[in-house]
């Protein structure tokens, strides 16, 4: 092994790289989708604001201003149960049950009155933000201005499983794993692939550089860009925090687990449509716990099956939760044995490749 021959092969990678389609197409598409789900999720999925009301005695002065508002949807249910259900399942994401003697409080600076709120615990904060405003907006309006303090008491219930994540939070663990893997294992793969269609592997193996050297120069091309994708997707999504050095270990044993794979399956893979081939079948194993996160009701233990876990997870835990590397040392141990393993595997495959070149010259 040669440092300057590996860095000299690395320029030729990053040449040809520059120029192939399959290259520009995985670094391209987690941008692209990156900033296509912050346009899209941010605004289009942003509904309106929705509002469920019980009320015991006729508190017109008070609901009317709601039902009229024209940033929220406000329905009005017949009974305490029905407005209950419809909180828990999500088609409301506030109630408010107001009980007999709700108006005549709202008027009387003396008698004090308590009402209960439900609140969807998938709620949205900037939806929850508009409808207290708007319902506080309501009390006030409906008081009027003699009186100092409101009268009332408020009990909150929360209803539902508690996640306030919005789409853009949901979607980040799909996208940062297919910026690590889509870079670090398409980019080795398709460029050694590419090297012995055209028969130009056996040529720079008849050079000083040797087949050790070849394979070094793309896995760490892989590894570069791996890791620059994931910064990139993590800067684009406002996720770049936490402590900065244990993120970035953590995204170096991601891309090279995913360049390692990826010249692994490069040298087994006879073609590309081969390689293709493994990779769609292998996808689910891929990108299973970035799909699985999209959904907070799956169990946390079905995404600790797949080995990309142990690369989003630490990653979450960190951007997210401002993690140490005490919260995340279970998943580095595991990365940094996968790690381990597939360089073990890497060695041999270089030494049966090897040996078949040895017997093609």
């Amino acid at each position: 092994m040669d440092i300057q021959r590996i860095l000299i092969l690395l320029g030729k990678e990053a040449r040809l790289g520059a120029t192939n389609f399959m290259s520009i197409y995985v670094l391209v598409m987690p941008v692209v989708l990156s900033l296509l789900i912050a346009l899209v999720f941010g605004d289009l999925l942003a509904q309106t604001p929705r509002l469920g009301i019980y009320d015991a005695s006729d508190s017109q002065q008070f609901i009317q201003p709601l039902l009229d508002h024209p940033s929220i949807n406000t329905t009005l249910y017949g009974s305490e149960d029905a407005l209950t259900r419809a909180v828990e399942r999500g088609a409301e994401e506030i109630g408010l049950s107001l009980p007999a003697g709700f108006a005549e409080a709202m008027r009387s600076d003396s008698a004090q009155v308590d009402f209960t709120v439900y609140r969807w615990g998938e709620a949205g904060v900037r939806n929850l933000l508009l409808l207290e405003s708007a319902v506080g907006r309501a009390m006030a309006e409906g008081i009027g201005s003699g009186i100092d303090q409101l009268p009332i008491g408020v009990n909150a219930e929360q209803l539902g499983s508690a996640n306030n994540l919005t789409w853009s939070q949901r979607l980040l663990p799909l996208l940062l794993i297919m910026s690590i893997v889509l870079g670090g294992l398409f980019i080795p793969a398709t460029s050694l692939i590419d090297e012995r269609q055209k028969h130009t592997l056996i040529a720079l193996t008849t050079t000083p550089a040797t087949l050790l050297d070849v394979y070094l120069s793309k896995t760490l091309m892989g590894f570069i860009l791996s890791a620059l994708m994931a910064v990139i997707i993590l800067l684009l999504n406002g996720a770049f925090a936490g402590h900065i050095a244990l993120l970035l270990l953590v995204i170096a044993l991601g891309g090279l687990m995913s360049s390692v794979f990826g010249i692994i399956l490069g040298s087994v893979s006879k073609d590309m449509d081969t390689f293709m081939g493994i990779i769609k079948a292998a996808g689910i194993l891929l990108y299973a716990p970035g799909i699985l996160k999209i959904f907070p009701q799956v169990p946390e233990w079905i995404g600790r099956i797949f080995p990309t876990y142990y690369l989003m997870s630490p990653l979450l835990e960190v951007t997210q939760n401002g993690a140490g590397f005490a919260d995340i040392f279970i998943d580095i141990a595991v990365m940094v044995v996968l790690a381990a393993a597939l360089l073990i595997l890497l060695n041999s495959v270089i030494g049966r490749q090897q040996q078949k070149l040895a017997l093609e010259t």
